[in-house]
């Protein structure tokens, strides 16, 4: 064992190295585990219900482009501000950032509404949405930096695989209660019950303290002076390109091939094997914490990313038994990017670090969705598939040396 990772095993709770389920009864030992974990699980729905929401909402009065100029629009706020965000809850006291973000919030969503009822130009739709993405309270990403301040030193990962699995769960069961909602009730409601939602996990984050960052010159380009930081965020954009390619190109084989009852069928056992392979990796935090785990996991999706490819060429049937395999380290990768992450932000700059990660995810899904959905219409979603894997080779390449030389010390 070399001395980095015999240092690393040495920094974990030995609870943690006598099973597979130590490292959660270890967690579970964090002061305020439940009441931390029931305010993730609720700061992660929002963000899942949102997009569908604002779909659902402005296609009932706009052509369905418009709606999806919208959607667009709501995530180039938040990319965009994602990192100034953190940097002032950094800088800053979370309870001012929460609050003056909530209110514009609060503001954006009754304009929104108020706008795609036919009130306003198709104009003033889309800069309301992307006001609503550019005000939106930074509650999940500030729940990451709870987690690097609450979790015992090696515990990081297990947290991070827990936040990944509840992410994975929310991102199944927030576009169904928001499709219920807006087709059972009111396209209106969707959008009402997120503020409402984003209003009670700000009320309860509100005492969130956060260790501001040491007095000093600051660097303008803030965590981004880190060349390892610059290379995760590199291979944090390519996998989720990658991650996103494949949302996006199973739906369209699904409708080539005269399947597309298997389209949502797809989608959710993606979803369940990334759920289900957060956990169990979370179970392993010597094993995450030892080498270049980074790119192991990415190479192990690229192997799954292949056999999805593969299973293509048989039946649909195949894709769905193998859309699980696929999707296993999903989660995982989601989770050990943050971990890397956080090992290699500075004191005072976790929660910039975590908004950057945030935008490269959401430019890297959409310059994955536009640049595959074109390849398919193109070339067809089977030679899209076949694509996916190299762009997840490029990710694993680019985070081979992102990671830091010694563990942190949460």
């Amino acid at each position: 064992m070399s001395p980095e990772s015999q240092a690393v095993t040495e920094a974990l709770p030995k609870a943690a190295r006598r099973g597979p389920l130590h490292s959660y009864r270890e967690l579970r030992q964090v002061p305020g585990f439940w009441r931390i974990v029931a305010i993730g699980m609720a700061s992660k729905l929002p963000s899942s219900m949102v997009q569908l929401s604002l779909l659902l909402l402005v296609s009932r009065t706009y052509s369905v482009g418009t709606a999806g100029l919208a959607v667009a629009c709501l995530a180039v706020g938040q990319c965009v501000t994602a990192p100034l965000r953190g940097r002032l809850i950094d800088r800053h006291s979370p309870r001012t950032v929460l609050l003056g973000c909530l209110a514009g919030y609060t503001a954006a969503t009754v304009l929104v509404i108020v706008a795609a009822s036919g009130s306003g130009s198709a104009t003033a739709v889309l800069v309301m949405s992307a006001a609503l993405g550019a005000t939106s309270p930074p509650v999940a990403v500030l729940m990451r930096t709870v987690w690097h301040h609450a979790a015992a030193p090696g515990m990081f990962t297990t947290a991070m695989a827990l936040d990944s699995a509840m992410m994975g769960t929310a991102l199944v069961t927030g576009p169904l209660l928001a499709g219920w909602l807006s087709l059972s009730v009111s396209a209106v409601v969707p959008l009402v019950v997120i503020a409402v939602l984003t209003a009670f996990v700000v009320g309860l984050l509100l005492d969130t303290e956060v260790p501001a960052r040491p007095a000093g010159r600051r660097h303008w380009l803030g965590p981004l002076i880190s060349a390892p930081l610059r290379r995760l965020l590199i291979a944090d954009g390519l996998f989720v390109l990658a991650v996103t390619a494949t949302d996006v190109l199973l739906p369209i084989y699904a409708k080539e091939h005269d399947a597309a009852v298997f389209t949502g069928a797809y989608l959710s056992a993606l979803s369940i094997g990334s759920v289900l392979g957060s956990l169990v990796l979370g179970t392993m935090p010597r094993f995450l914490a030892r080498g270049p785990k980074l790119s192991v996991l990415l190479l192990v999706f690229a192997a799954g990313g292949g056999a999805l490819a593969l299973g293509a060429g048989l039946s649909p049937v195949a894709v769905l038994v193998l859309s699980p395999v696929a999707g296993l380290v999903l989660g995982s990768v989601f989770g050990t990017l943050r971990t890397v992450g956080s090992d290699l932000a500075k004191e005072g700059e976790v929660t910039e670090t975590m908004s950057w990660l945030t935008s490269l995810d959401m430019a890297g899904g959409a310059v994955g969705a536009a640049v595959f959905a074109h390849l398919a219409a193109a070339e067809g979603s089977r030679t899209a598939l076949a694509w996916v894997p190299a762009v997840v080779l490029l990710s694993a390449l680019a985070g081979w040396t992102a990671r830091s030389p010694s563990p942190k010390q949460s």
